[in-house]
């Protein structure tokens, strides 16, 4: 399993990983068999089937990946409550300090 980080043509900092779900029931067919998951701290996507050598990918193919994910909702962020972007990039930098020691994706949310 791969991690990737990517900048949209916005500027927005994208990580995309690998999901394999614990417990299949409740999902759609597409999606039992894992997605990638995208996610830039404000907004996370999601893209069934995993393709091939994705961790191999230029950030160009990645971003038509994106562009063709699926919206989910992250239920961990309010958008409207204010405060939001930055306790989002508290969590980013955290992330990045501590980026060297993690193995894999992040936790499922």
């Amino acid at each position: 399993m791969g991690l990737r980080e990517f900048d949209d043509a916005n500027g927005k900092r994208w990580r995309v990983w690998e999901t394999v779900p614990a417990r299949t029931e409740g999902l759609g067919n597409e999606f039992r068999a894992g997605w990638l998951t995208f996610d830039n701290g404000v907004e996370r996507r999601r893209l069934a089937p995993v393709p091939e050598a994705w961790t191999k990918m230029p950030p160009e193919r990645l971003l038509l990946l994106l562009r063709v994910a699926h919206p989910t909702m992250t239920h961990d962020l309010d958008l409207k409550e204010p405060g939001v972007e930055r306790r989002v990039a508290e969590r980013r930098h955290d992330e990045r300090r501590h980026g060297d020691r993690r193995r894999g994706p992040p936790p499922p949310a």
